[in-house]
């Protein structure tokens, strides 16, 4: 394939100036899965300033009409070349067959294994628009859309826009419909099968906007739909468009409101303007815990979000991706914490920006606005950095301008580039207007440099036990060694009878290397050393900075925080904890007894659910030998100790999927009795967790799995299935499992199932990986880039052992080995495996150090 350039793309959209696009997409024949392709023509008319033009389409081209009239084309892989054109007004129809995918980019199809039903879907971004139908597939040009989709009777089909007619027709039904806004041709969507639908009634505005009615339904696979949480889901969607309407006071501009939860999904979510796309993995026909349904919502009001960031104004280039999605992830939590989960914002702090020191850390990191030369670079830009950093640093640029003008710059935005693209540059415009002050030097130091700001306090200690000299100070991480403007606040508490009382707060502004925290001398009170036993840099998380705790700070919070009232304060110290420990500052045997230990008292489900996944990673890749054992078995008796407690389903939950997870690495009989119970569960979720877990560790044959899998016959149970299938430690079974892998043509989702199975087996070897590492290219060359992605990420999904000299010669140096001959690979794989590498020596390193 062809990989657009930012420089073709430029051109393009001078030398076309498109106003319509037409498509027509026949999917009659698609329950016929020995049919691959299906027949599309997409005609596209718009004003020409050039004799040449190419249009994307991936799929065989049979007609091309030029103003009605036939014209020769030439074909370069998913282009379609047209010359001597006339310049001025142009229509081009293209007819074409187009494949069905199993990777999720393009036309998704997907058989339901359950009753035979069969789902189609589109996912686009960035550039698979042309995987679908033929378009200018670009986030600049936007087009006004009209679809028809020709379907088999009974299905429900939907687009962005509002369906204008059906009639039957021969072999099925015509769906036509209305003629959208301008919008690019990575939202342009539609869906189309036997889906069940959940009228949610409409959302009617207030105040200024009384005369807003948005019609809303959910969907999902009719197999689901009695997971399906409708009420819940339309609880969430009625509050994000009353909190976007207040804020925004820009009424919501495509019309209805569609979201469908679609299987075999490679994303979270995707803002199709009026008809958004979740992963169906936020339905559960087992036990959501509050976590999940809280992250759900979060990616509701995130996918809302983009319905005026993203959509109304669309970046440019996938330079500026941050325009949209730091805003979404900003926004989307902003909007959540606003309503049905008030900590939503600790629930980010040790989660998303925990992300995103960790992306700032490895050496591919970047600038929030990055340099995207082609659609390739920007497919691995979609990370920590683009979302949470962003996210971040915007909050930040709220506490320094103010809620009320943030809001009117994003007003002014919407209003001045409505239906069109935009750069970063007009929203800076947007917003110096907004708040009457510069933002250059705002720019420069968050936008244009990459690495995270560390921040740190200092005190002395007077005769009398006074604090003196309280400074906070500012280390840079980057090259150029960038001093960042930080609003942010920092808090004093005392330990009273065993208890984390706050004893002072100070709102500091930095701009330097160092500033004093405590000008007043509020603290220069005889005796205040005893009322600092834990300083905490940014309560609030107001920054973007990863902060250093005192060795003093460290052992209280390691003993004592979960008696720490605030949650976000909580939140806060937890990533700061986190980060230490990855950066060789603290034992993380300490931190993962002090993750378990908290987490049974952690009132907040997200904060404890993220205490239990960092206690999993602390101790899985970030200690060694024995160490690791002896904590896996520690962590796996106080979660079965746990489970039998008298406490909430959810909580049991979250404790019994701990459990499993510390189970799957572990030796001997203990959990072995627990682990069988669960595996007979009602909860399937839990119930396929466990068999797989048995399964690694040889613990369940062959025929008790395919038992398993008789008795439920789900697109979860297969999924599942395929992961317990792999992991099994047999000879026989890894080789099937291998010869799948590079043999077959999975899915999207069975490919990254037997990945999972086979890393997680008894039966792996650090010589699996090298087998992998042997075949990176090869299968990145001969698959989609996003299957490329799924396969890189999941087969490099291991950790390394420091007393294990095969894990350290195999995995660490046949990754280094690779990087060092393999310099022409592609620079998106090259990335994908440096910052795999990067997080195995950093591993390492901390392996090394505390063993």
């Amino acid at each position: 394939m062809q990989i657009l350039t930012r420089e073709q793309a430029r051109t393009r959209s001078q030398a076309f100036i498109v106003d319509t696009i037409d498509v027509t997409v026949d999917v009659r024949q698609a329950e016929d899965l020995t049919r691959g392709t299906y027949p599309v023509t997409s005609v596209i008319r718009g004003h020409l300033n050039s004799t040449t033009l190419f249009i994307d389409v991936v799929g065989k081209v049979s007609v091309v009409l030029v103003n009605d009239h036939p014209h020769h084309f030439e074909v370069e892989d998913d282009r379609v070349v047209l010359d001597h054109l006339e310049p001025g007004e142009l229509s081009v129809s293209v007819e074409a067959e187009c494949r069905y995918s199993r990777t999720g980019e393009g036309l998704h199809r997907y058989r339901d294994p359950e009753d035979g039903r069969t789902y189609l879907y589109t996912q686009f971004e960035p550039n698979d628009a042309h995987r679908a139908w033929p378009c200018i597939d670009q986030p600049d040009v936007k087009a006004r859309w009209q679809f028809t989709v020709l379907a088999p009777q009974g299905w429900v089909v939907a687009n962005n826009g509002e369906r204008e007619s059906l009639r039957e027709i021969d072999g099925g039904m015509e769906h036509i419909f209305a003629r959208t806004r301008p919008l690019s041709a990575y939202i342009s969507a539609i869906i189309a099968g036997e889906w069940a639908v959940v009228d949610a009634g409409t959302w009617t505005g207030c105040d200024d906007f009384a005369d807003v009615s948005i019609p809303l339904r959910i969907m999902c696979r009719r197999s689901l739909a009695g997971a399906l949480d409708a009420d819940d889901i339309e609880a969430v969607t009625r509050h994000g468009f009353t909190f976007f309407h207040e804020h925004y006071r820009f009424a919501y501009p495509w019309g209805k409101y569609d979201q469908v939860f679609v299987p075999e999904y490679n994303l979270g979510a995707m803002e199709n303007p009026g008809l958004i796309t979740f992963n169906e993995n936020y339905l559960s026909r087992g036990t959501l815990t509050v976590s999940q349904k809280q992250k759900r919502a979060n990616t509701i009001l995130h996918e809302m979000c983009h319905m005026w960031f993203g959509d109304l104004v669309t970046p440019r280039w996938w330079d500026d991706l941050w325009l949209k999605e730091s805003f979404a992830e900003n926004q989307g939590t902003s909007a959540i914490a606003a309503g049905p989960y008030p900590d939503e914002w600790a629930n980010f702090a040790v989660g998303r920006q925990a992300w995103a020191y960790e992306q700032d850390q490895l050496p591919t990191t970047h600038p929030i606005a990055a340099t995207i030369p082609d659609v390739a670079a920007a497919k691995t830009h979609f990370d920590g950095i683009t979302y949470a950093k962003g996210a971040a640093v915007l909050k930040q640029l709220v506490a320094w301008v103010g809620e009320d003008a943030f809001d009117r710059g994003a007003r002014e935005y919407f209003r001045a580039h409505a239906y069109g693209s935009a750069t970063l540059t007009d929203l800076l415009a947007a917003l110096e207007q907004a708040t009457g002050e510069s933002l250059e030097e705002w720019k420069r130091a968050w936008l244009e440099t990459s690495g995270p700001s560390v921040l740190s306090a200092t005190y002395s200690v007077g005769a009398n036990g006074a604090i003196n000299n309280f400074t906070l100070r500012q280390v840079p991480t980057d090259e150029a060694r960038t001093i960042r403007p930080h609003q942010l606040d920092v808090s004093t508490w005392a330990l009273k009878g065993g208890v984390l009382e706050r004893s002072a707060c100070f709102h500091v502004r930095l701009t330097a290397e160092s500033a004093l925290i405590d000008p007043d001398g509020v603290l220069s009170y005889a005796g205040a050393v005893d009322d600092v036993a834990l300083i905490v840099i940014n309560d609030g998380n107001l920054t973007y900075a990863i902060s250093r705790l005192n060795a003093l700070s460290t052992d209280t919070a390691l003993e004592y925080l979960s008696t720490c009232p605030d949650a976000v304060t909580r939140a806060v110290v937890w990533a700061s904890l986190f980060a230490s420990m990855r950066d060789g500052l603290l034992d993380p045997r300490r931190l993962a007894s002090s993750c378990i230990t908290s987490a049974v008292s952690e009132p907040v489900p997200a904060i404890r659910d993220r205490l239990l996944a960092m206690a999993h990673e602390t101790i899985c890749q970030f200690c060694s030998g024995e160490d690791r054992s002896q904590l896996r078995a520690h962590a796996l008796t106080l979660s079965l100790e746990t489970m039998v407690r008298n406490m909430e389903l959810d909580e049991l939950t979250a404790w019994r999927r701990f459990a499993v997870s510390m189970f799957t690495g572990a030796t001997g009989d203990l959990g072995v009795a627990a682990m069988r119970s669960l595996a007979e569960d009602t909860d399937l979720d839990i119930a396929w967790k466990a068999r797989c877990a048995l399964a690694a560790r040889g613990l369940m044959t062959p025929e008790e799995l395919a038992a398993f899998g008789a008795s439920d016959s789900s697109g979860h149970a297969h999924r599942e299935l395929t992961r317990a299938s792999a992991a099994l430690p047999s000879v026989e079974s890894r080789e099937r499992a291998w010869e799948r892998l590079l043999g077959e043509e999975l899915s999207n989702e069975e490919l990254s199932a037997t990945l999972d199975g086979l890393n997680a087996s008894v039966a792996y070897t650090p010589e699996d990986t090298r087998r992998v590492i042997d075949h990176l290219e090869d299968y990145w060359n001969s698959h989609s880039i996003g299957l490329g992605i799924r396969y890189v990420r999941g087969a490099l999904n291991v950790s390394v052992d420091v007393q294990d000299n095969d894990s350290v010669a195999l995995i660490i140096g046949g990754l280094e080995h690779w990087l060092d001959s393999c310099h022409d690979a592609p620079a998106q794989l090259r990335r994908l495996v440096l910052e795999k590498y990067d997080a195995l020596t950093r591993a390492a390193r901390v392996q090394e150090k505390f063993s």
